[in-house]
């Protein structure tokens, strides 16, 4: 497991435990959508886990539920992105209007609804309010009283959108030819020595009417999230806010190292994009709403991971509640499954939430392919326990048959975890073991063995013993050739150590003492199988695959491989429909490795 994997894991569990004690103030809990835009009716957002993450396909609400969480608190409203025009006028329901409701924990701990209205009269018609509770909304009437509106700081920020200065003007104004300006180059030229007097001299400045605000110093904490997030070591960044360019304010970033200088214009989006959100929420209040919608734009995958982590860090410390729309499975694949949000078409026209979800269920169901390389593996020992694992997989759901592909390896359970030295040498976590019951070892913990232990060679030579029924040499470490017999005695510690506890985290073994013929062989399912061709069942003294050969044998007329697999395929379907302690288990394993990263 990477340190950045685990570091999200421990603010996961932490976050978790801060909302359970109720240390999230003014947090709001769900917001339903009785009549809203094209969402299902009645439609329901939770908010279970105080990072939120709304996924589906392009157009399918994703953006308008965004719009409704921002506009709920006290002072904003959903209208200030959605309005009705000419060319796109909002239809009110015969019955109802747009509206949403939502609802926090009061001081008293009761859970408090209130809903906003699409009120449209002396206000305009994108004006919404708070209203009265109705009926008709299953809200409780309170004798014509409604409850505070929440009070919440809202940043809402749109990463499809987030242009700089440089961009807003050179790709998208309208520049007209002068005799000043030949080109949109001659006009930036011409007007940055401005822009850089301002930068050299942290002073506000104009240039006839065009303004410059006073650059504004990244401090150094934001500083150091940049550079972790982006793996850049910039040793100075600073934000402008200006009309230099045009008319319209933009935002200039510019950024400075110990070997060159540069702005916006010669940033990636995705640096842009990153300094205006670490700023943005570092300087936000606590218990603020942070509103983002696609903030992975034009981040690789190692960004993206390392943004989540400092949006975790942000939500523990300042007690934030952040609300997240994306398309990448990376970003989401380390989020507890109610965390995100399935928006998913019903009907052609309106789009259904689904509160809990896997991510690879949630980007399958959006068309995204899920890749062999995305899966976790489990190794198992031979054909019939791939058979019976696969099956079992089948049973627990999609998101399980999208998480796992099951592989088997001939030569033993030697050679399965002299390979098991290999996936840990590369660090492949993704890499499982499910060895037969009669093969199970003890399994060993490094974090609970005494400094003394975790310092001695010859007991920790010991514990790979007990552990895999191998000694050190036979399972083939990587050691360089210090040492008597190569490799020095601190290098073996570590490396046996770091093996041990990727067995204990990778390693599970089906029910103890049983191989996969023990767990599927059935007496009672083998005589209804023969009855259906008029045998009889015999009952005789054997092991379970000797019965099942015997079976075979009774059923088809042979015993050849085919055969055998064939009837073993049936006595699977028995076990797995029987759903008994054994089968619950191998499940149990199985929810383990999924939750392991």
């Amino acid at each position: 497991m990477s340190n950045s994997i685990k570091e999200i894991k421990r603010l996961i569990a932490e976050i978790t435990q801060a909302k359970a004690k109720g240390s999230f103030k003014n947090y709001i809990e769900y917001i339903r959508f009785p009549y809203y835009k094209n969402l299902q009716l009645n439609g329901k957002i939770t908010f279970d886990f105080p990072l939120t993450v709304l996924v589906g396909p392009n157009g399918s609400g994703k953006s308008s539920a965004l719009h409704g969480i921002y506009g709920a608190p006290e002072g904003y409203s959903p209208g200030h992105y959605w309005f009705a025009t000419k060319v796109d006028p909002i239809e009110d329901d015969t019955n109802s209007r747009h509206c949403l409701i939502y609802a926090y924990k009061g001081e008293d701990g009761l859970m408090k609804e209130v809903l906003k209205l699409r009120i449209g009269t002396a206000k305009g018609s994108h004006y919404w309010e708070p209203s009265r509770p109705l009926k008709k909304y299953d809200m409780e009437t309170m004798a014509g009283a409604r409850n505070a509106t929440i009070q919440k700081n809202v940043i809402y920020l749109d990463f499809r959108s987030e242009l700089s200065a440089f961009d807003k003007f050179f790709y998208f104004s309208n520049f007209r030819i002068t005799k000043t300006f030949k080109s949109r180059q001659d006009s930036i030229r011409l007007k940055s020595k401005h822009l850089k007097y301002a930068i050299d001299n942290n002073a506000e400045w104009s240039y006839f009417k065009r303004k410059i605000g006073k650059p504004v110093l990244l401090k150094t904490e934001e500083l150091e999230a940049v550079n972790t997030i982006l793996g850049k070591i910039y040793i100075e960044c600073k934000l402008i806010n200006h009309n230099l360019y045009s008319v319209v304010d933009g935002l200039t970033i510019y950024f400075k190292t110990s070997q060159i200088n540069y702005s916006e214009a010669f940033a990636g989006r995705g640096e842009f994009a990153v300094v205006k959100l670490v700023h943005a929420i570092l300087n936000a209040p606590n218990y603020s709403l942070i509103i983002l919608d696609e903030p992975e734009v034009s981040l690789h995958p190692g960004a993206q991971e390392r943004l989540l982590e400092f949006l975790l860090n942000q939500t523990l410390r300042k007690k934030l509640q952040v609300v997240i729309s994306t398309h990448s499975p990376k970003f989401v694949q380390s989020l507890p499954d109610n965390a995100l949000k399935l928006f998913h078409p019903i009907d052609g026209v309106r789009f259904g939430i689904q509160n809990t979800c896997h991510y690879l269920e949630a980007f399958h169901l959006i068309g995204e392919e899920i890749k062999d390389s995305d899966k976790k593996v489990i190794v198992v020992e031979d054909v019939l326990a791939k058979e019976l694992l696969v099956k079992i997989i089948e049973s627990m759901g999609q998101e399980f048959v999208l998480m796992f592909n099951v592989e088997f390896y001939a030569g033993g359970v030697d050679r399965i975890l002299v390979r098991a030295v290999k996936y840990c040498e590369e660090n492949d976590l993704r890499k499982f073991i499910m060895l037969d019951g009669d093969k199970s070892r003890t399994k060993i913990d490094p974090q609970n063995l005494t400094q003394q232990e975790s310092n001695t060679f010859t007991k920790i030579q010991e514990l790979i013993q007990a552990a895999t029924d191998m000694n050190f040499k036979n399972l083939g470490f990587s050691i360089n050739s210090k040492g008597d017999q190569g490799g020095d005695e601190k290098q073996k510690i570590e490396i046996s150590l770091k093996y041990l506890a990727f067995l204990y985290d990778h390693l599970e073994y089906f029910p103890p003492n049983m191989i996969p013929e023990d767990l599927i062989w059935n007496k009672d399912c083998a005589k209804q199988l023969l009855t259906t061709i008029g045998v009889a069942y015999v009952d005789f003294a054997g092991s379970s695959k000797e019965k099942m050969v015997w079976f075979s044998e009774q059923f088809i007329g042979d015993h050849n491989q085919a055969s055998y697999q064939t009837c073993c395929k049936m006595f699977i379907n028995d076990f797995v429909r029987r759903r008994d302690g054994y089968y619950q288990a191998i499940c149990k394993s199985i929810v383990k490795f999924k939750e392991l990263q």
